[in-house]
């Protein structure tokens, strides 16, 4: 597929200028047919198709694997990328870790978990122009530092670190590294495994344009044994329906006492109850779509439309704030404005449909693989008629 394909699956492209796939992406119509289908289904049915539907998860377990660069037993599904960095601290401080280091303008999934699971938080600053080279990560490196947590994207500039210049650095401390992944499953290649890290958080309603409702968490082989939660479902298919299953049971007078139980050594046992099958349809066909594009062609498509709105906009006197570099730029470029982000994005709606956000300080505008030129034509003119000056 062509940017042009993905763009014609998108309805609500012919009223809207969406720059704004860092905040959501709005749904395609084959992801839209597959949440309605399944809502059909249900609706004539009932939940006969669950067989079908067990099956079907498991092949989306493995397609969104193949994606990352995952194993298909390491990949759980979750409700945020928020509760998979819970799961991530938790199993941190299963290892005895008690420290771990992170970016100054992290995004909050990444930070708020460790903090109220009780880890001790220490950042890098970030440098004016919005970057975080990798001697000052290095630099901030301590002996008690028991794991890096970050995002591949930075969600308030676009700015993409040297990601596999910390997983070396990781590599030789002999520490784990943990990856927010929210800002770059879908516009900007990911594999786990290549890197070395041993976690990665993700979520579906922004680059990926699954819609909002699924987190996507990747444990790695060595950190299965110290997930921090299970249900009904956790446990191996031959134990399932028991009330005590492998527990270590002493019987009394009184009836028995039972203690421990054994899950899965996959990352699957974290989903303990019912399943997100909804949801589930939607990772499917959002997933078909970015495979037939291939998402070292969307970067590429996007590092395009950047170049061209980076070039806009400092014409017009405005500063992004992160550098332009392709290895350390993503979809997202972030102006600071005069007057309050709020009032210009909101502005800019009314006006010329322009959907934009504010974040970072200014107004964050994200291309991805459906926008055109003429999206970026559109914003640079809607900053002249609305008369959005540079801060």
């Amino acid at each position: 597929m062509t940017p042009a394909d993905v763009r014609a699956l998108f309805p609500s492209l012919s009223e809207l200028v969406w720059l704004n796939a860092a905040a959501s992406s709005p749904l395609c119509t084959p992801v839209a047919h597959a949440m309605r289908a399944n809502v059909d289904e249900c609706e004539l049915k009932g939940d006969l198709g669950f067989p079908k539907w067990l099956l079907q998860k498991e092949a989306v377990r493995a397609r969104l694997a193949a994606f990352v660069g995952a194993k298909p037993h390491e990949v759980a599904f979750t409700p945020s990328t928020s509760f998979g960095f819970h799961v991530i601290a938790q199993c941190l401080k299963a290892r005895g870790i008690t420290e771990v280091l992170t970016l100054e303008h992290e995004f909050p999934s990444t930070t708020v978990p460790l903090l109220f699971d009780g880890l001790t938080v220490r950042g890098v600053r970030r440098r004016p122009d919005g970057s975080y080279p990798l001697a000052d990560i290095e630099a901030a490196l301590r002996p008690s530092t028991g794991a890096v947590a970050l995002s591949l994207v930075q969600f308030s500039s676009g700015f993409r670190v040297d990601v596999e210049g910390v997983a070396k650095l990781c590599r030789q401390k002999g520490i784990p590294l943990a990856l927010n992944g929210a800002q770059a499953l879908g516009h900007v290649p990911i594999d786990v495994h290549a890197l070395g890290a041993s976690f990665l958080s993700m979520t579906s309603h922004k680059w990926l344009g699954a819609g909002y409702g699924t987190g996507m968490l990747v444990v790695t082989d060595p950190w299965l044994d110290v997930l921090p939660m299970a249900g009904w479902l956790s446990v191996k298919a031959e134990s399932l329906w028991q009330a005590f299953p492998e527990t270590n049971r002493i019987d009394d007078s009184a009836g028995f006492v039972a203690k421990g139980t054994r899950v899965r050594r996959e990352a699957s046992a974290l989903e303990g109850g019912g399943g997100m099958w909804l949801n589930c349809h939607a990772l499917d066909a959002a997933l078909d779509i970015h495979e037939r594009v291939g998402v070292k062609k969307t970067l590429a498509h996007v590092h395009g439309l950047q170049a061209t709105l980076r070039a806009g906009l400092r014409k017009r006197g405005f500063a992004p704030n992160a550098p332009d570099a392709p290895e350390q730029s993503s979809g997202i470029c972030v102006v600071p404005v005069q007057g309050a982000p709020e009032d210009v994005v909101r502005a800019l709606i009314k006006a010329r449909h322009l959907v934009t956000t504010p974040r970072g300080g200014g107004v964050r505008i994200s291309t991805h693989v459906f926008n055109t030129e003429e999206d970026v034509d559109a914003l640079l003119a809607g900053f002249d008629a609305v008369g959005v000056k540079p801060a």
